[in-house]
């Protein structure tokens, strides 16, 4: 059945038990009263025209001022439709409470565990909601409700609250009645930058000293007898810019056709862009060398030097 065909049926078969019924983006979402919550689910399961045989998941829902509630997702392997329960627990959000699936579907057992662990709804009738499972025995609250606090959010927002534009606005306003209200300059920030650069750079220095004094150990040699490893010369920034500006450094970055120019290639014109043909020797080269004893054109095999035979000895092999 389709999702509005779905939904008729639930309507004649349940009655009020359905207390709304939504499709959007192809899926059928049934509202029911609290109380129908299993009985619903057990029509789903046994009416051979939904036979929904495949219990998918149970998670719990925040709504706010409204309390709580639970969506079930069913699916039915033979008719291949699938269907979202969805009840509101009574009780607000200081008691919400709903009858337990797990005489319908026995696999909403861990399902319904972890919505009392997460939200703190209590399912009546359920073989044991305790120990929790996800989190210690002794944890206070309820980590998904939207008014449990997560102290590493007091001191920086999530990073979608906000956008960018907005976050760098309020990261920039006074603080009322806080020391130093006024926003950070680029030259505090400049300075500070330097500084953490300058105790990275301390740092790797104390930790090079502390390997060598664990290599001197090991070989050992005193830390005094060491030699201190080299450290790499500061690049002068402005002699950098200076070699960039030769006619080689231009010539390397440019390619091989000004090298061949300011370089002076042999075969090549001064003042000529491009290299200077040479039929007769690209046709030498191309032609090759003769082949030799090894059996290579033009390449001799390692140990066989002027088409020495399998038993020649090389006296090289004499010299220490």
């Amino acid at each position: 059945m389709t999702p509005t065909e779905l939904a008729d049926y639930l309507r004649d078969t349940l009655g009020e038990k359905v207390t709304e019924t939504k499709v959007a983006y192809g899926q059928l979402t049934v509202t029911v009263t609290p109380d129908a919550l299993p009985e619903v689910t057990r029509v789903c399961k046994e009416d051979s025209a939904l036979w929904f045989d495949f219990f998918d998941f149970l998670a719990g829902v925040d709504e706010r001022d409204a309390g709580f509630s639970v969506v079930i997702h069913l699916y039915s392997v033979s008719h291949r439709h699938h269907i979202t329960l969805r009840a509101l627990a009574p009780g607000g959000r200081e008691a919400p409470r709903l009858p337990t699936l797990t005489g319908v579907y026995r696999g909403a057992n861990w399902h319904e565990r972890e919505a009392y662990d997460m939200f703190g709804i209590e399912f009546t009738g359920h073989p044991g909601l305790l120990p929790r499972i996800l989190t210690v025995e002794n944890f206070e609250g309820f980590p998904l409700r939207k008014e449990f606090l997560l102290s590493s959010r007091e001191a920086k927002p999530w990073p979608g609250a906000k956008e960018p534009e907005e976050r760098k606005e309020h990261d920039e306003t006074p603080v009322a009645g806080a020391t130093g209200s006024l926003p950070i300059s680029v030259e505090d920030k400049a300075a500070t930058a330097k500084a953490k650069a300058e105790r990275a750079k301390a740092k790797a220095a104390e930790m090079r000293k502390q390997k060598a004094a664990e290599r001197a150990a090991a070989a050992g040699l005193s830390p005094s007898t060491q030699p201190e490893p080299e450290t790499p010369p500061e690049q002068d920034p402005f002699s950098a810019a200076e070699m960039a500006g030769t006619a080689i450094a231009k010539d390397a970055a440019a390619g091989a056709v000004q090298g061949d120019v300011a370089v002076g290639a042999p075969g090549d014109l001064p003042g000529v862009d491009q290299p200077v043909e040479d039929p007769a020797a690209e046709a030498a080269a191309a032609e090759g060398a003769p082949p030799t004893p090894s059996g290579a054109p033009g390449i001799e095999a390692e140990g066989r030097h002027g088409g020495a035979g399998p038993g020649a000895r090389d006296e090289s092999e004499d010299q220490p």
